[in-house]
């Protein structure tokens, strides 16, 4: 996802959890307004949990923890590359076995790239971040 558009939807989620009856609606303003603060102080929260890759920013952690560190090395191979790269199974293989010092099983790429990635025929590259879902 780009950076406005995490913004717009941290002003979504505020004020979607201010009509919420449980809440007070002004936290959830104050939050709201939180998303228009400046760049830099956003940047810097963000990348707490983000990664910035050529402008797109992905998620850090999954929902599964042990894939993190397959995750990782995927990132970290899409950040050393030039903008718009594609991927091979085969590379992401030998540098999680690299990175990792073991072999990866089918299920743990499979998982780990199909959050990440989209295919291109036989290669892989990084989701837009368009803000559509997967």
């Amino acid at each position: 996802m780009d950076f406005q558009l995490i913004c717009q939807a941290l002003r979504d989620l505020a004020v979607s959890k201010s009509t919420s009856p449980k809440a007070d609606p002004r936290t959830f303003v104050a939050a709201a307004y939180s998303a228009d603060a400046p760049q830099e102080e956003l940047h810097e929260i963000i990348t707490k949990y983000a990664t910035n890759v050529h402008g797109v920013y992905v998620w850090k952690t999954s929902e599964n923890s042990e894939h993190n560190p397959l995750r990782k090395v995927v990132i970290d191979l899409f950040c050393g590359k030039e903008p718009n790269a594609k991927l091979k199974r085969a590379d992401i293989m030998e540098a999680a076995k690299i990175a990792l010092k073991k072999e990866i099983t089918t299920h743990e790429y499979n998982k780990v790239v199909s959050e990440l990635c989209e295919s291109k025929g036989s290669l892989w590259v990084l989701r837009s971040g368009d803000g559509k879902p997967k």
